[in-house]
């Protein structure tokens, strides 16, 4: 099946524009439930209804608009793609930046973008240029009714953008820190020396799957069976000795290798 763009446009940094699309990087794996009335087992629907004219909406009936008052500014497609911004059509590089730099926070979905005709050279050139110095581009992109912050990274031999938050979307955490508390040397010690044995040399991410994903199926499959799964474990109480805990975990974890 032909991958199919969700962008369409061009990627500038200077005088240097490189035709380009945007694809998705991700797909969900979730399952999908639905809402059922219970009486009748009835699978219940969405409609679009106007509730002035009394009647359900075709998608062509509807129209998106700004609520002023007891009526409303309505907006088109072509409103949004008139808007006076280049990055509406334009993926516009504004900075370069050592990614360490950014907050871990500010990552929000990947996508991939990929060269359009006629712009090939300087897309490979673009990707080596950033490989090799090191930096990330940060980036701005009109998309889905907002302009989104970005960044666009080489990413085995492609560029991978990755929209961003602003600051204004980061939430204060200065309330969830740990209060003060006393920790022996022996307690850092042992806790260290835990992280260290379940340290590995490379991380796998093929070996990881979703375990919830997977208990949901075979819960779908015993019901259908009529079988009864057992349930899930209780959390864990805390524990009252720190450094016995971190004991017998340590010893776990070297008993397992």
């Amino acid at each position: 099946m032909a991958r199919r763009s969700i962008w369409k446009g061009a990627i500038t940094f200077g005088m240097v524009a490189i035709p380009s699309k945007l694809y998705s990087a991700t797909e969900d794996t979730d399952i999908s439930l639905h809402q059922y009335h219970k009486e009748c087992g009835s699978r219940i629907s969405m409609p679009k209804y106007c509730g002035k004219c009394q009647k359900m909406l075709a998608s062509a009936d509807i129209t998106k608009g700004y609520e002023v008052g007891d009526s409303y500014v309505p907006l088109s497609e072509a409103d949004f793609q008139s808007l006076p911004l280049k990055s509406v059509k334009t993926i516009e590089v504004v900075e370069f930046v050592d990614e360490s730099q950014i907050d871990i926070r500010c990552y929000d979905k990947p996508y991939f973008l990929a060269s359009d005709e006629g712009g090939y050279k300087a897309y490979k050139l673009f990707v080596q240029a950033m490989a090799e110095s090191k930096l990330v581009a940060v980036a701005k992109l009109a998309y889905r009714e907002r302009e989104r912050l970005a960044i666009v990274r080489p990413y085995q031999g492609v560029m991978m953008l990755q929209t961003l938050r602003y600051a204004d979307e980061l939430k204060d955490f200065s309330d969830l820190k740990p209060m003060e508390y006393p920790i022996s040397d022996k307690e850092i010690d042992l806790a260290v020396s835990l992280v260290k044995a379940m340290a590995v040399p490379q991380f796998d991410l093929a070996k990881y799957h979703d375990e919830y994903r997977q208990a949901l199926e075979r819960l779908i499959e015993a019901k259908i069976a009529g079988e009864v799964l057992p349930v899930a474990q209780e959390a864990p109480a805390p524990v009252s000795d720190v450094a016995d805990a971190l004991l017998a975990s340590l010893k776990l974890v070297e008993a397992k290798r």
